[in-house]
Parts: structure tokens; sequence; C-alpha cells
């Protein structure tokens, strides 16, 4: 009897934890769609630029219900990049069930995993979004061209990254949603969201690809731009 509770128990807990969340997400530059390479677009200082690497990392995933309770979900690390349509869609589970208010994330890798070193997964070095164990991961990636830039072959290159004082560049995101998102159980439910590259370079601090056409170590212009890209999500469906 005390063997048949057990299991039942077991069934039960994998049902209520069965619930998952799937993330949509679309590369807007602008309001317009991102296309690598073959399109340009205008920065807030009116300067003409393409896009040939758009990445960044997303990690520590919460949901807020209706009632105001955070529900911090499972520790997940992804890597999401504009080359590759599978990582755009991200699958959050053992979610529980009920209606959720909000969604709340992080545009980076958090600094336990920084103090921790090269790791394994979304956060192989083999990807391309590690410096090394003083400077920690790239938490964004943004590479193209610009005419008006002074570096060889008009090159842009943001490498936006830094989790030690004075220089910590993870941010927090936390997205409102427009309606009330019920999850019931044993369900998969669905949020498109938007990441518009354009405010990497506008509000509050707008950047002129003149003076600052890219850098790859920490200091206080990638902090201002993580605090531009801080904005760059928007929720476009349920």
């Amino acid at each position: 009897m005390n063997r048949l509770l057990l299991l039942l128990s077991l069934f039960t807990c994998k049902i209520l934890s069965a619930q998952t969340l799937q993330l949509n997400i679309r590369h807007e530059v602008s309001g317009k769609p991102m296309l690598l390479d073959s399109t340009s677009y205008l920065n807030a200082m009116g300067e003409t630029f393409s896009i040939s690497v758009f990445k960044y990392y997303l990690s520590n995933f919460s949901l807020t219900t209706q009632k105001g309770q955070k529900i911090i979900l499972p520790a997940a690390y992804f890597l999401i990049s504009e080359d590759s349509a599978a990582s755009k869609k991200i699958i959050l589970k053992q979610l529980p069930a009920g209606t959720y208010s909000s969604i709340s994330f992080m545009i980076g890798v958090d600094s336990i995993m920084n103090f921790s070193g090269a790791q394994g997964g979304a956060l192989d070095p083999v990807h391309g979004m590690f410096w090394t164990w003083n400077s920690g991961y790239i938490m964004a990636k943004l590479e193209g061209t610009s005419p008006v830039t002074k570096h060889p072959n008009h090159v842009l290159q943001f490498h936006i990254g830094g989790y030690r004082a004075p220089h910590i560049t993870q941010r927090t995101v936390t997205l409102e949603l427009p309606r009330p998102l019920v999850i019931q159980r044993g369900q998969t439910v669905a949020v498109t969201l938007a990441a518009d590259a354009a405010s990497w370079f506008g509000e509050p601090f707008k950047i002129s690809f003149r003076e600052y056409a890219g850098f790859m170590s920490p200091g206080t212009v990638a902090d201002r731009i993580a605090d531009n890209y801080q904005h760059m999500f928007s929720v476009k469906g349920l």
C-alpha cells in the first residue's frame, strides 16, 4: 500500500510539473524584421548600419502570478542567435499551473556562473561568447558594418560584458503581459517576444558610430549600451 501511495504521489507531482512555456523570439530593427548582411538600418543618430551577428544570453527566468507571487523557474541558460531559428524558441519547463501577469529574465549570465569559469552547453566557449575567467562571459554581441566608422572595412563590433564592479552588464527585464496568461495542468502555452536591436544605440544613451564603432572589453560605454538594450524586449502575442 505504501509503495502504491508513493507511486501515485510521484505521478501526481509529475503532472503538476509538466506545464511548459514556449517563448518565440523574433528580432527587429526599428520595428522592421532583422535581415543579416542584406539590409541597411538607421541608428538614433541617423547613421546607416547593417548587422551580421546578433546574439545574447537569457537566463534566470521567473513568472509573477496575478496575486503577486513570484515563481522562480529552474536554472537555465539560453544563447539566442539570429542565425539560428531553433535558438529563438525557448522552452521553460516545470511551471506550476496558474494564472500569470508578468515574466522576468536576465539578459546575460549571472555572476555565479561567471565566477565558475567556462561551462558546457549554451555556455561552452565554442560559441564565441566567453572572454577569460577574469572577464567572464560576453552577455550580448552585435557585429556589422557602417560607412561612418573609422575601423578597417567599416566594421562594428559591440561585445558587451563585465560582471565585476564597477562594470556590471547583466540586466533584468520584466514584461507585463497584455492579458492574464493561464497555464493549466499538462499544458504548453506560447508567448511571442520581439527584441529590437535599434534600442542598443538609442535611449537613454544615444550612440554614434563615428565616435564608438565597438569594443571588446568591459567599460562605461558597454554599461550604457546594456542600459539601453534592457528595454529591447516587448510582448507581441499570447
